[in-house]
């Protein structure tokens, strides 16, 4: 297996929160996987010296994290641990120095390299390399000293290389989708139905005004001599009587009855659709029988129709002559035909609109 890792030793007891404070740091540089730290790296189902002596094999750095109890630590006879032939940390510099891997002892916390009388044989070596100081009042610098040195000997982990950027488009001409096509009857109905709902009052002052005579035939009246001759005339007075004609009440009693009870829709009236739009109608009436014409605000003759009325309601038929379509017209009147309302129907078109009429 190739060889380029780094391995920490350290004691728990001495430099615990050093060494994994470095630890993070070295992982950054030279990636996570070429870092050996104790028990987190170690092979399960291994034994410590085979998981030791395996990871020691994959690596080129053993730094010997040492602080100022690294040779106080003792076991429970009191007796230092560093002495003992089964202390770890003795094990794995120990083997290090076997391997003749580079071993460089870290000095923190204001530790200083312990002197070889305090070692034991095969750690004597250990006293005479040379040592890195990191302190923490100065522990980016420190560190980033260190890095200098293991780049010299352990690979730095690839850098991930940048994604392509794709070049801006220059003006980029936005998408605009094409309007689809309107049948005809879609972009003109309105028109349809405005021919027939839109009056305008100025038709109504363009239109005549019927003069109505205030003249009434006023009866002759007879002078002294002429009342005098008819009393010697006719001292009875028949003759005036029988010369004075009366008219028959029957006679104009059936005159009334055609038109009992059917509303009078002669003259000029004004429909209008709930959005304020106008247009005059002239109705010409003969019983239950009518007919009109229709006219915009230009006084152009633009409809026709003719129906009947049946009580309180009134139908007809419509005909637009400026866009040669057919309708129908249904009203009702809830006040003997002053006022109607109701709805105008274009099937061809499928609409309708709600419309009133007012006389004019």
């Amino acid at each position: 297996m190739a060889k380029g890792k780094i391995f920490i030793s350290y004691r728990r007891e001495d430099t615990s929160g050093e060494s994994g404070r470095l630890k993070d740091k070295l992982e950054q540089v030279f990636g996570q996987e070429n870092i050996f730290y104790d028990v987190e790296t170690l092979e399960v189902g291994l034994n410590f010296d085979q998981s030791i002596a395996k990871a020691l094999d994959e690596s080129k750095v053993l730094l010997a994290m040492i602080g100022p109890h690294w040779l106080k630590v003792t076991d429970s006879e009191g007796k230092p641990r560093i002495l003992k032939s089964q202390d770890w940390v003795r094990k794995e510099i120990s083997l290090a120095l076997q391997k003749n891997l580079r071993v460089i002892p870290i000095l923190v916390n204001g530790a200083t390299m312990p002197d070889s009388k305090d070692l034991p044989d095969e750690l004597q070596e250990l006293s005479l390399k040379h040592a890195k100081e990191i302190s923490s009042s100065r522990w980016n610098y420190d560190v980033s000293e260190l890095v200098k040195v293991l780049e010299k000997i352990i690979d730095k982990k690839e850098e991930p290389k940048p994604q392509p950027v794709p070049e801006p488009r220059t003006n980029p001409r936005p998408y605009v989708p094409l309007p689809q096509q309107k049948s005809w009857w879609a972009k003109n109905y309105l028109w349809v139905l405005g021919s027939v709902l839109f009056f305008a009052v100025i038709v109504g002052m363009c239109v005549p005004n019927e003069e109505v005579s205030n003249d009434t035939e006023q009866p002759t009246s007879m002078t002294e001599e002429e009342m005098i001759q008819a009393r010697e005339n006719s001292p009875e007075g028949s003759e005036i009587s029988e010369s004075l004609t009366l008219s028959d009440p029957s006679t104009s009693s059936s005159t009334n009855q055609e038109t009992e009870g059917i509303p009078d829709l002669n003259g000029y009236w004004i429909l209008k659709d709930p959005q304020g739009n106008q247009s005059t109608l002239f109705f010409s009436q003969n019983g239950n029988q009518f007919e009109f014409v229709e006219y915009n605000i230009l006084n152009v003759q633009i409809g026709q129709g003719q129906g009947k009325i049946e009580g309180n309601q009134l139908d007809s038929e419509y005909y637009n002559s400026l866009f040669e379509v057919s309708g129908s017209i249904s009203l009702s009147t809830g006040n003997n035909g002053r006022t109607w309302e109701g709805q105008v129907s274009i099937p061809a078109a499928g609409t309708s609109s709600q419309i009133s009429l007012t006389r004019n």
